[in-house]
């Protein structure tokens, strides 16, 4: 019988796009992370309020209707210390450049499985370094 993997940190992934929600949650439940969903930036500042901050990272789209990704970590990371955050986006258009020079982390649409399980680990085993 094959064992479940370990439970590890717990990820909060905000995207409109429910297939490509849906999509990184299960493949990173499949990693053994604890998996948030939220579709919009409003329903994720409800999401973490009431798992109350105990989020690791926040996958979030950067383009989204009602409230940017950015604007979204702006208030999470305000709120919530330590929390860890990665961009994605399918917009080509200025949105790597901007994230580039801002020094944000940014992965591009549609989503390399294996970058972006490395991306994750990374962010968390820095986050994991400065608490």
């Amino acid at each position: 019988m094959k064992s479940s993997p370990e439970v590890k940190e717990t990820l909060l992934i905000v995207d409109d796009e429910l297939s490509v929600r849906e999509l990184a949650a299960d493949m990173l439940r499949s990693e053994g992370y604890i998996v948030l969903e939220a579709s919009s930036g409003p329903e994720a500042l409800e999401v973490c309020a009431e798992h109350q901050c105990r989020i690791d990272l926040l996958l979030t789209d950067l383009i989204m209707p009602g409230m940017t990704g950015r604007t979204l970590a702006d208030v999470l990371t305000a709120r919530c210390a330590g929390l860890a955050v990665l961009f994605m986006s399918g917009y080509i258009d200025g949105t790597r450049r901007e994230t580039m020079v801002q020094g944000l982390q940014f992965i591009q649409k549609p989503l390399d499985w294996d970058k972006l399980k490395s991306m994750i680990r990374d962010l968390l085993k820095q986050k994991n370094r400065r608490t």
